[in-house]
């Protein structure tokens, strides 16, 4: 199934900045419910969820602001992620926005399999980017495990949101 493109956003619009807003707190909260479960934060991978909606679904700019916003938020209130978590976060949240953000930009649709393959792409980078930061490509080869349920969650978020979001 093929989606086509939506509305981007520039920053000259104001309607950017109230929906990154809205998406930097789905990301600020959802991760604070996903961390009620074990391992929840790493399985889920909740907070890129919303910066991949952003992305898919208002271009490169809400993606980035929300890549950026969200990570910081979440710091600042709830203290997490910390250290050199937050610059992997970081780190994953942009690689996010830039691929999905570039990709509608440049006028291709969306459908499950180019999502996935990207998701897929987006998560192995990241593994090389977070044992690189964390000196520990053991740590990271077992997040990047952990992750699946989290990787679909994303597809599934993503696909949904360019598909019923008009």
């Amino acid at each position: 199934m093929t989606i086509s493109n939506v509305k981007l956003l520039t920053l000259g619009n104001p309607a950017i900045y109230l929906w990154t807003t809205l998406f930097v707190a789905g990301n600020v909260l959802f991760p604070q419910l996903c961390h009620l479960v074990p391992d929840g934060g790493k399985a889920l991978l909740p907070i890129m969820l919303f910066t991949l909606i952003a992305a898919v679904r208002f271009g490169i700019y809400a993606g980035l602001l929300t890549a950026v916003l969200s990570p910081l938020a979440s710091f600042l209130i709830f203290g997490t992620p910390e250290g050199v978590l937050l610059a992997a976060v970081l780190t994953k949240s942009l690689v996010i926005a830039l691929v999905f953000g570039l990709w509608k930009f440049s006028g291709r649709t969306f459908n499950y399999g180019s999502m996935l393959l990207m998701i897929i792409g987006i998560q192995l980078f990241c593994f090389v980017i977070e044992g690189a930061l964390m000196f520990n490509f053991a740590t990271a080869w077992s997040d990047l495990l952990l992750s699946w349920p989290g990787v679909l969650l994303q597809l599934l978020g993503g696909m949904l949101a360019v598909k019923y979001w008009k």
